[in-house]
């Protein structure tokens, strides 16, 4: 472990990383602002979800009706974010050692930032939840980086990244397809 010394009465003292200490309570706020990011997530997917249920048992044309596509999508973006922040949720309840905090965290930095950037116009609350959430992780994993001194393989972890956001996709299309069998999107 990284150390740092100061001189107390003519002697030199160790004292702990203070990023260290700090890496703990900033992982628990993490999973506390995960919590409320997938709170908020729910109640709007649960609204979207009965305005389009009731929009497409009305629609009679639902082949080429516009506007519930628009919902639809809506609803698509909204159920992926879900997926993501669940999956975030459960990725930092896994973490129970420093030397796999940063392997584990850092793909999933990207993954908020592209789910941020389809939620920012629509959800703005949500959106700056979710950059607190990106820069938060981003220092964890920079922190405990540089305890453990590991070194960083930005390849491996935008592969991660991919194929987390395809495992989702692969989710929320089957959610949907079942809930609007007769949609082409």
């Amino acid at each position: 472990m990284v150390a740092s010394s100061v001189f107390v009465n003519n002697k030199v003292q160790i004292l702990p990383n203070p990023y260290a200490l700090t890496i703990k309570p900033r992982l628990q706020y993490s999973s506390f602002l995960t919590d409320s990011i997938l709170q908020k997530l729910y109640r709007e997917q649960n609204q979207i979800q009965e305005s389009n249920r009731a929009l497409y048992r009305e629609v009679t044309s639902w082949r080429d009706n516009a506007q519930i596509k628009r919902q639809v999508e809506h609803e698509v973006t909204v159920t992926m974010s879900v997926e993501v922040v669940k999956l975030i949720r459960q990725k930092l309840a896994s973490v129970s050692q420093m030397s796999n905090l940063a392997q584990t965290v850092s793909p999933l930095i990207s993954v908020i930032r592209i789910v941020n950037s389809n939620l920012y116009l629509r959800m703005p609350h949500v959106s700056q939840d979710l950059i607190e959430l990106s820069g938060l992780l981003g220092s964890i994993v920079m922190d405990s980086g540089s305890l453990i001194e590991a070194k960083f393989d930005f390849k491996q972890t935008n592969l991660e990244s991919k194929q987390i956001l395809a495992e989702v996709n692969l989710i929320v299309e089957s959610k949907i397809r079942t809930s609007y069998p007769n949609l082409n999107l």
